[in-house]
This record gives structure tokens, C-alpha cells and sequence, in this order.
């Protein structure tokens, strides 16, 4: 495999990486959507601090320091409501995936303000993540799903077929630690911190993909230094994982988990995607350690194939939102950014996609990618809760699932809650009904109006 040999400069140059970023250009006034009639009442840094008081609140407790979609009791509001209101946990096997870009928003609040208030959610997330990777005994790898003992509200399957090792790896499966630290009664044990802890294994590059995101925002952006540290941490154990692995995670048992290889050839996707994923992944964590190799994932850019079916109907939304990410990784691979993401007939700026928008204008400042975040992030509803929407459109073309799709995106203010709606299909056709009960997670305001903040396009006047 071809390694690239300078992607990232040394660490003794991480002081100069947790600095601000250049100003734009000081006669740019950068558009903020003002008068958008179906944007919410309130104003944009008033709508954040709403969601930023339940970021540790409502979504976590002391025992689970991560974000987990919630239903409340009924009767409670979910503007106010807080972790003692919660019925149950909706916990799922992506929560380290949505759960990390609550932290990444963290990073970018903390990093935009210096408020003690975001340094405590950010330590608090940041605390989780240390969890999700000590469970597995393993440096280097997360799990998709975890629950300690006794929280109201959440516990591990009683079905003792859940926790049933998958023969070929392809079933995501719980493992229990019982009382000796011992992992599914195996020989993988010393996990004594975690007795009567359960997790979901068999992880995957969607849930790294959010975890690497994140621990990046923190070492580029976080002047911290003990926060700083820990996510630098974090970062190097994956990177000296992959590295050891051939690109791949393997999991507790010793089995590299399905959807964890990042390396041209891999099954399942293109050489292209998986070069651009792994050299994304390696070139964040050889910010903590630069002795890390970077691949170099050149020879494989027109092996990407990310759009698929008539007019792109059928295309993986997961692997758009992995693939965009990682592309704000590699700003040296703008141009094959644009050609891959950009241009397609369902190219991610006509999406009406604040987060996409903000990772894309953070390296291409735009007045009307800005503004277009700006817009998205006015009519996102001031809570995550369900509210009903009925979706009239004539359907254009059934995507991966069948599932009916429109010609054009729907607006974030006509699309039904979602724990991050800026991961999914924009075109898909569909409905929901109000339950203030059911409310998920918060990235989908916080990330892309933080990392807005952070990159100058919006102030605490807007």
C-alpha cells in the first residue's frame, strides 16, 4: 500500500492548530437569512442556548455520559423537560455515531466561547467516549451500543439468545461482562470496571466516521489542555490500531468486525470511498501521533462511484455523509470533492443541508452556502421532539429501499424529527404524527450553528 508521507505537520505543532482560523476577508458581510417566513421566532443564538442547557440535562445522566435519543413521561414538556422526566432511554446500535456529534458540536461551542458551561458537556461527551473504547478491552476500538447496570429507563436484553456469537461476523451481537470481568464467559477478561455492563460489538466505519470527526474537531480546535489530551489520546489508539490491523477493526473476539475495513478491496464499497475514508481517518489521528502513515488514496479517486441508480435515487445516504465528512479531513482533496460530491445530479448543496453546507463552506467560503445553512438553521423547530408532518409530492423515483422520493429536497422545517436529519435522505417521501414524548438527539441544530459560529459566518447577534 502507498503511504502519503506529509499530510500533517508535527505535533509539536498542535499549539498552532488550537488557534482560531483566519478571518474571512474583512469586506465580506456574510448573508444570515433574515426574513424567512418559516423560520422559528426566536433568534439563532437563542434557539442554541435552548438546546445547549439539555445537551447533559436531558440527554445523559452520571452512569451514561453519552446523548441517547429519549420518550419522556407524558405531560412533560420537552423544552424543559430533563433526565428525570425520561420513561426510557432509546438507546440504538448507532449511539456512538450520534452521540459523537453532539461532541463535535461541543468542541465547536467551547471553542468559539470559552464558556465553562460547554467545557463541562464537553468533558462530560469526551468521558463517554473514554467509555466506549475501555469496555472493549481493546485500544483502539469502540463499540456501537453500551448500558451499565441499574439506570431507570435502560437494561440489557434478558433474551440470552442476544448475545449469541454471530458464526461469520455479520450480525451486530451484545456481549455481557459478567461478574469476573469476562467477556460473554470467554476468556477475554480484566474488564472488572465494567461487571454487569452490556455492549453491542461488531462496530462499524459509520460509527468512526462521527467518533473521528469529533476527537479531530477537539485537537484542531480545543485549547484545553486536558481535554486536548484526551481526545489526542483517543485518536492515536485508533490510528496505531488500523495501522497494526492492516486498516481494519478487529473486534473483542478477535475477528475484524464486517463494515470496519478501510482499505482499497475491502468488500461491500468501492476502492475510491474506502482509500478516501481510511486516508481521512489515518491523516485525523496522525494529528495526535504524526509518526502514524497516512495512505495515500490518489490512484483510487476515480474509483469512488457514490451515486447510484437514475438521477442518483438510489444512492447510500449513510456513505454521502461518511464520504462528506471525510473529505473536510483532506482539504488538499477539494477538487475531487467537487467533482464527487458536488457536482452529481443530486450534488449535497442542493440539498438544503445546513451540515453539509457548513463542512463545505468552511473550506470554500460562499455568501450562498452560507446563507443556505443560515436559512436551514432558521427553520429548524426550537425541540427535536415529533411533530406531524404530512409530506405532499408527487413521487420521481423509488430509492434504495423502495421508499418513495421527490423530485426536489424537502425543507428542514417540513421534515419529521430525527436524531440527525442531516445524515438522511432529503428527497424521501413520508409522514409522522405528534408525540412530544419521543424527542432525539440535538447535533442537528448544535453542530452545523457551532461550527457556523466557530468559522465566523454567524455571531451571537443572529
Amino acid at each position: 500500500m502507498r503511504w502519503l508521507p506529509v499530510l500533517v505537520a508535527a505535533c509539536g505543532a498542535c499549539s498552532a492548530r488550537m488557534t482560531s482560523p483566519p478571518a474571512p476577508d474583512a469586506p465580506t458581510v456574510w448573508p444570515t437569512c433574515t426574513g424567512d417566513p418559516r423560520a422559528t421566532p426566536e433568534s439563532l443564538a437563542q434557539k442554541a442556548a435552548l438546546y445547549d442547557a439539555r445537551v447533559t440535562a436531558l440527554y445523559t445522566t452520571p452512569q451514561t455520559p453519552w446523548v441517547m435519543d429519549v420518550q419522556l413521561a407524558p405531560g412533560i414538556d420537552p423544552e424543559t423537560a430533563t433526565a428525570a422526566d425520561v420513561a426510557v432511554w432509546r438507546t440504538g446500535e448507532n449511539d456512538g455515531l450520534w452521540s459523537s456529534l453532539v461532541l463535535a458540536a461541543e468542541a465547536y461551542r467551547y471553542a468559539t466561547t470559552h464558556d465553562p458551561s460547554a467545557r463541562a458537556a464537553l468533558a462530560t461527551l469526551l468521558h463517554g467516549e473514554q467509555l466506549r473504547m475501555q469496555i472493549t478491552g481493546v485500544p483502539g476500538l469502540f463499540v456501537r451500543q453500551l448500558i451499565p447496570p441499574n439506570v431507570p429507563g435502560l437494561a440489557c436484553p434478558t433474551d440470552p439468545a442476544a448475545y449469541t456469537p454471530s458464526p461469520d461476523k455479520t450480525s451486530n451481537v451484545w456481549v455481557m461482562i459478567d461478574a469476573h470481568g469476562c467477556a460473554n464467559g470467554t476468556t477475554h477478561c480484566g474488564l472488572d470496571a465494567f461487571a454487569n455492563w452490556c455492549f453491542k460489538d461488531n462496530v462499524s466505519q459509520d460509527e468512526y466516521a462521527g467518533h473521528v470527526f469529533a476527537l479531530g474537531a477537539i485537537v484542531r480546535y480545543v485549547d484545553d489542555p486536558e481535554l486536548h489530551a484526551i481526545a489526542a489520546d483517543l485518536l492515536a489508539q485508533i490510528g496505531h490500531h488500523l495501522a497494526d490491523h492492516g486498516m481494519e477493526f478487529v473486534d473483542w473476539d478477535g475477528r475484524p468486525t464486517q463494515w470496519g475495513k478501510l482499505h482499497p478491496g475491502a468488500p461491500g464499497d468501492t476502492p475510491g470511498y474506502l482509500a478516501v475514508l481510511g486516508a481521512a481517518v489515518m491523516a485525523t489521528c496522525a494529528l495526535a501521533d504524526p509518526s502514524l502513515p497516512v495512505p495515500d488514496p490518489t490512484p483510487y479517486l476515480d474509483q469512488i462511484d457514490l451515486w447510484s441508480g437514475p438521477d442518483g435515487c438510489t444512492s447510500n445516504w449513510n456513505d454521502i455523509s461518511m464520504l462528506t465528512a471525510a473529505f473536510f479531513a483532506m482539504p488538499q482533496l477539494q477538487s475531487t470533492f467537487d467533482a464527487t460530491l458536488v457536482a452529481p445530479p443530486r450534488g449535497i448543496l442542493t440539498e438544503h443541508n445546513a451540515w453539509y453546507d457548513l463542512l463545505y463552506a468552511a473550506r470554500t467560503p460562499s455568501p450562498a452556502i452560507v446563507e443556505d445553512a443560515a436559512c436551514a438553521l432558521r427553520e429548524f423547530p426550537r425541540s427535536n421532539h415529533q411533530v406531524a408532518h404530512a409530506q405532499s409530492a408527487a413521487s420521481a423515483c423509488t430509492g434504495r429501499f423502495a421508499e418513495p422520493m421527490a423530485a426536489a429536497p424537502f425543507s428542514i422545517a417540513g421534515r419529521c424529527a430525527a436524531t440527525f436529519a442531516w445524515w438522511g435522505n432529503p428527497y424521501e417521501i413520508g409522514s409522522c404524527t405528534d408525540d412530544a414524548t419521543l424527542v432525539d438527539n440535538p447535533a442537528g441544530y448544535l453542530l452545523p450553528y457551532w461550527m457556523a459560529r466557530y468559522h465566523g459566518f454567524l455571531d451571537a447577534t443572529d
